[in-house]
């Protein structure tokens, strides 16, 4: 399997054409075995801990459509979650949901 890294940046995509997009004339290919122990060998050797994902477009929401109480219990959530609190911050969350439904 191939795939393509930049030379400074450490980053890799899965096509040529991603890496002329994201490192124009900074990247090299790889050939990537795909057996397991070659692949673990390969992960290992070059400290891959993940490639990362294409990103999808985030869908826009009309801020007229949301429950201003409904973005208050979420947004208080998403604070709670950051802080470590999963338990709460899912209790809050499907609070704001719930109110959102309403």
């Amino acid at each position: 399997m191939k795939l393509y890294k930049s030379k400074n940046k450490g980053q890799w995509v899965g096509t040529q054409r991603d890496a002329q997009k994201n490192f124009p004339r900074d990247w090299e290919e790889m050939y990537v075995p795909v057996h397991k122990e070659g692949l673990l060998k390969f992960l290992n050797h070059f400290e891959v801990d993940h490639l990362e994902k294409t990103e999808k477009p985030v869908q826009q929401i009309n801020p007229e459509q949301i429950d201003p109480e409904a973005y208050s219990w979420v947004r208080w959530a998403y604070e709670t979650l950051k802080r470590g609190d999963k338990k709460e911050a899912e209790a809050m969350l499907l609070r704001g949901l719930e109110k959102q439904k309403e």
